[in-house]
């Protein structure tokens, strides 16, 4: 049966993109597990820091605070949480070591409680991991950047001397206000206030751009994980890169055919700055591994390629292996089922049609010339 590629109605790949990345999205109850994990290490941290005067705070960050989060292929599709936890003392009273060592004491007393769930504990570079069967969590140890005319965290890394500056709050609120027109639509669409509905329940396009681009980056760089590009990276170029729009596909077509134009080259080294400390390079990496360059520029070709290529034609016999190919199964199963559930229940309340061609359309968007499909009982008979 086709498709209807230019329309977000019934079969469109607007339709079948969104239930597909919807099957990558934490579901409500993987939501309120992460909330509790959250809530409990920062009582935790608090009874720690008890002694701490000042306002310790343990708090959300990267995919989870921005509404981006997609499970992780190469780890049985697992949920990556990120939180910091900030503990307010000056950077003068404490070490870089010391801190990452005094915030593993929280972490290991949480793991040892019966309600934790028992995750096993590991340590990073700049990080303490707690790892469960379907999630882990990378809690990032900081303190305040109370130097003048400065602001956001001071972070702790085993490789660099001196105190790493950060800003996860700030990069947040640029994220946001780069959706906020498109976010405030959605939600104005529902009839509610920004305030009452979670970020991770209303999607923009925006979101899912990441979401779609993360997933597509894991299944590409899938033999090679460590030369992959990082969240941060394609988060910001298509942030970068994004002009609005409710139309998921063309958002998608016009992110990919920008984004790898808008790396800087300065002095013979790619830079992509943070756009709330524009002197923080994320592609700083690439200096030491220029590989890393030269397979971003490829996959990035590549990923505008293939949603290029979603376009060409119509037919879930052509967009379903499209779909596999670019996000794997799990996103082509979701967006069969998610069509097949359209059709049936449109096929349920009389209002799916076969406009000229063959192509099932709903009621609202059927052509004068359509037909009424005829429905079917469970043998396959028509009921009609």
């Amino acid at each position: 049966m086709t498709l209807l590629q230019n329309s977000r109605g019934l079969g469109s790949l607007n339709s079948m993109l969104g239930d597909g990345l919807r099957s990558l999205d934490i579901t409500e109850a993987e939501h309120g597990t992460a909330v509790r994990h959250y809530t409990a290490l920062g009582e935790t941290f608090s009874d720690h820091w008890d002694l701490t005067r000042g306002d310790n705070v343990i708090t959300p960050q990267g995919s989870f605070a921005l509404g981006t989060v997609v499970r992780n292929i190469h780890r049985n599709d697992e949920i990556d949480l990120d939180a910091v936890a900030i503990r307010d003392i000056d950077k003068t009273s404490i070490s870089q070591a010391e801190l990452k060592t005094d915030a593993g004491i929280p972490v290991a007393t949480y793991a040892r409680s019966s309600s934790s769930g028992y995750p096993t504990v590991t340590e990073c570079e700049r990080c303490w991991t707690l790892h469960w069967a379907n999630m882990h969590l990378d809690l990032l140890p900081a303190i305040p950047n109370r130097e003048p005319l400065e602001s956001g965290i001071l972070i702790t890394d085993k490789e660099v001397r001196e105190w790493l500056r950060s800003d996860p709050t700030g990069y947040a609120d640029w994220f946001r206000a780069q959706m906020r027109e498109a976010l405030t639509a959605a939600l104005e669409a529902k009839s509610m206030q920004i305030d009452e509905v979670p970020e991770w329940q209303i999607k923009t396009t925006l979101q899912q751009t990441v979401q779609a681009l993360k997933r597509h980056r894991d299944i590409y760089f899938s033999d090679h994980l460590e030369d992959r590009p990082a969240s941060i990276i394609l988060t910001t170029l298509a942030a970068r890169a994004y002009t609005g729009g409710d139309d998921l596909y063309e958002v998608l077509r016009s992110v990919t055919n920008q984004m790898r134009f808008l790396m800087e080259h300065r002095n013979g080294t790619w830079w992509l700055a943070n756009p709330v400390r524009q002197e923080e390079n994320f592609a700083d990496s690439w200096a030491k591994h220029p590989e890393r360059a030269e397979w971003f520029f490829r996959w990035a070709e590549d990923v505008a390629n293939d949603f290029d290529g979603l376009g060409v034609k119509s037919g879930l016999d052509h967009t379903v292996p499209l779909l596999a190919s670019a996000f794997g199964d799990r996103v082509a199963k979701a967006a069969s089922f998610g069509y097949a559930s359209a059709v049936n229940n449109a096929r349920s309340t009389q209002q799916l049609h076969v406009a000229s061609g063959g192509t099932l359309v709903a009621a609202a968007t059927a052509a004068e010339t359509s037909r009424k499909a005829r429905s079917h009982g469970f043998a396959g008979g028509s009921t009609n």
